[in-house]
C-alpha cells in the first residue's frame, strides 16, 4: 500500500519562504506564478526515486512501476513548467506516485501537484497547462487503464499543516476574505495585496470570477460560450496581453472603454464604477429594482448615471460607504473590491438559491 503525503516546507522551495508578518495568521509564502516539475516535486534526479506507482483514486487500485518506466516517466516529465492555481479538488483521477527517502509526492493528472491548503476548502497546485504536456500525462491514464493486474488500497494524506491564504490587517476582513477562498473568488494575486488600489483589469477578473463560479463554469469563456456570446480579445487598443475577462466582460455589456477606444487597464476605479459594474453583474443572474432614496451625506457628488447603481448596492448591503458618506470619487481598494464581490455572491445566493 502506498502512503501519499506532501511536505511543502522543503529544501527547494527554501527560496521562496518569506517572514510572516503579523498581520498573517498561516503560512505565508510568495508562489511563483509556473515553476519547473522537478522544483515542485522537489526531486532533482530519477535515482532519488525508490519506488513508483499509478493510482486512480475513485478505483482505489495502483500498478507498480519498473525501473525503466520509472525513468521514463521522470526524464520526460522533469522539465516541465507548471502553472499555480487554486483547486477545491484536487484529489480526484489518476496520480503519479514517487516515493522517495523525505515519502511519497502525487502527481494528479488532472490537477498537478498539491501544495497546501488556500483557506479551509482549496488548494494551492501546480498543473500542466501546454497541451504537448497534457497530451503526455494521458499516458499515465493509459499505463494505469492497460495494465493486466491492479493492487488494491491507496491510503490518501492531504497537506494541511500550511495554508497560503494571506490576511489582512484588519481583524474585520478576516471573515470575508476567508469566505471569498473558499468560495474561490479571491485570485492568489490579490491576497498579497489588499491596501492597494485595485486596478481596472483587476477588478475585471474579480467579476469574471464570481460569475464563473455563481454560474457554475470552467471559465467565464464558457459562460459566454453557453449565451452566444462572441468577445473580441482587440476590443480596446490598450488592452493587448491584458486577461481577456476585460474583453469578455464588455462582450457581456457590463464593462465598457474610455474615450478613444481604450479601456485603461492598469487605471484605478471609483467606488462609483465600481457600484455600477456590481450591479451589471448581479443583473446576468437576477432582475434589479430599487426602491430605495440615496440618503448619504455626498449624494449629490454621485454622477448622475450612477446613482441607481449606488442605491441597489447600498440597499444589499454590498458597498455601505463610511460615516454616513458614499465617497463615490474615491478609489477602491483591493479589500473593498473582494469584500464587495464575497456579499454580491451571497445576495446571488439568496436570490437563486445555490449552495
Amino acid at each position: 500500500m502506498i502512503k501519499r503525503f506532501f511536505t511543502v516546507i522543503a529544501a527547494a522551495f527554501a527560496a521562496f519562504i518569506m517572514p510572516m508578518a503579523a498581520a498573517h495568521a498561516y503560512n505565508v509564502v510568495d508562489l511563483p506564478e509556473t515553476m519547473p516539475l522537478d522544483e515542485a516535486f522537489g526531486i532533482f534526479a530519477s535515482d532519488d526515486i525508490i519506488s513508483a506507482t499509478i493510482s486512480n483514486y475513485a478505483d482505489r487500485q495502483y500498478i507498480e512501476l519498473t525501473r525503466a518506466e520509472i525513468e521514463t516517466l521522470y526524464d520526460n516529465m522533469k522539465g516541465m513548467t507548471l502553472t499555480r492555481g487554486v483547486n477545491p479538488m484536487p484529489f480526484r483521477g489518476t496520480a503519479l506516485n514517487l516515493t522517495t527517502q523525505e515519502g511519497t509526492k502525487s502527481y494528479y493528472v488532472n490537477s498537478g501537484i498539491e501544495l497546501g491548503l488556500y483557506g479551509s476548502a482549496n488548494y494551492i497546485c501546480y498543473c500542466a497547462q501546454s497541451k504537448e504536456d497534457m497530451v503526455y500525462l494521458t499516458n499515465i491514464e493509459t499505463m494505469y487503464q492497460d495494465a493486466a493486474e491492479k493492487k488494491q488500497g491507496d491510503d490518501l494524506y492531504r497537506s494541511t499543516a500550511n495554508d497560503f491564504l494571506a490576511l489582512p490587517a484588519d481583524a474585520w476582513a478576516h471573515t470575508p476574505i476567508k469566505e471569498a477562498a473558499e468560495h474561490n473568488l479571491l485570485p492568489y494575486e490579490l491576497s498579497k495585496k489588499y491596501g492597494n488600489y485595485i486596478s481596472r483589469e483587476e477588478f475585471c477578473i474579480l467579476l469574471g470570477r464570481l460569475i464563473s463560479v455563481v454560474g457554475n463554469y470552467g471559465t467565464l469563456e464558457d459562460y459566454l460560450y453557453d449565451r452566444g456570446k462572441i468577445y473580441y480579445l482587440n476590443a480596446f487598443a490598450d488592452c493587448e496581453g491584458r486577461d481577456p475577462s476585460i474583453c469578455m466582460l464588455n462582450a457581456l455589456g457590463i464593462v465598457s472603454g474610455k474615450d478613444g477606444g481604450n479601456f485603461d487597464p492598469d487605471g484605478a476605479i471609483t467606488r462609483e464604477e465600481a457600484a455600477a459594474l456590481l450591479t451589471r453583474t448581479a443583473e446576468q443572474f437576477m432582475y434589479i429594482k430599487t426602491y430605495s432614496t440615496l440618503r448619504f451625506a455626498d449624494t449629490s457628488n454621485i454622477s448622475q448615471w450612477a446613482k441607481i447603481y449606488a442605491a441597489w448596492v447600498s440597499e444589499q448591503s454590498i458597498m455601505n460607504g463610511s460615516d454616513g458618506y458614499f465617497l463615490p470619487k474615491d478609489d477602491y481598494t483591493v479589500l473593498q473590491a473582494v469584500t464587495s464581490v464575497n456579499r454580491l455572491y451571497k445576495v446571488l445566493e439568496r436570490n437563486l438559491g445555490f449552495n
